[in-house]
């Protein structure tokens, strides 16, 4: 599989929101309003994906002062709500041109770069953490040599005892099938809904208590509910 031709079949909301910008900047934050426009970068809860992953880097893993990626960042929003909270060094990127064109008309400032994961290589920077969340191939697909291909990459694109974080739902094919054959060391930690993302305390005791990662998971198949996670991979 060419993941590198991803950017010819990107998401419609992309193409749509380049095509609201080429008419005037102000017709492209006038359709963000829309409902749904972009549910990779969740513009109207960004804020709350951002204080969980805040809360999970900084109390949980204690680690302050990180270089990030966001990879696979579409319109970047998580990553820019991310930023807000100081403390961390955070580059983004998405393989889209559209998505290209609308950070370099609407948000030139920022540290975006246009890459698929197969091109990450051609970069020197190295980071700390690699965050992914909902990124094809690692969600609603199961070829591990694809999958492994990938990863590999990503973990050399790691700095010393850099960790890679996948937030993601579990599929019938993705990459939770195929996490023990990987050879890496991993985690995975069940999340509460997005709406208590600011409960810090709360998810706190969530990411260290394995009995209650396993009532959380109880919970949530007792209510036929999807249920979000972060899958770690380490370093060996």
């Amino acid at each position: 599989m060419k993941f590198n031709n991803y950017n010819k079949n990107e998401p419609s909301s992309f193409t749509y929101l380049k095509k609201k910008l080429d008419v005037s900047i102000d017709e492209f934050w006038k359709s963000l309003t829309e409902e749904n426009i972009d549910a990779h970068s969740q513009i109207k809860i960004a804020k709350l994906y951002a204080h969980r992953l805040d809360t999970f880097i900084k109390d949980h893993l204690n680690r302050k002062n990180e270089r990030i990626l966001d990879c696979g960042c579409g319109l970047g929003f998580i990553a820019r709500e991310l930023n807000k909270f100081g403390g961390f060094n955070i580059d983004y990127c998405d393989p889209s041109d559209s998505v290209s064109d609308i950070h370099r008309k609407a948000f030139p400032s920022e540290n975006f770069f246009q890459s698929d994961i197969e091109s990450l290589d051609k970069f020197k920077k190295k980071y700390d953490i690699i965050y992914l969340r909902e990124v094809y191939p690692f969600t609603r697909d199961a070829n591990f040599s694809n999958q492994k291909k990938l990863i590999d990459i990503l973990i050399n694109k790691l700095r010393t005892n850099g960790l890679l974080i996948f937030e993601q739902i579990e599929n019938k094919e993705d990459l939770f099938v195929n996490l023990r054959k990987l050879n890496y060391k991993f985690e995975i930690l069940s999340l509460l809904p997005i709406r208590f993302a600011k409960k810090k305390f709360l998810n706190k005791i969530i990411f260290k208590s394995n009995k209650i990662q396993l009532l959380l998971r109880m919970v949530y198949k007792l209510m036929k509910k999807n249920i979000n996670h972060f899958i770690l991979i380490y370093q060996k």
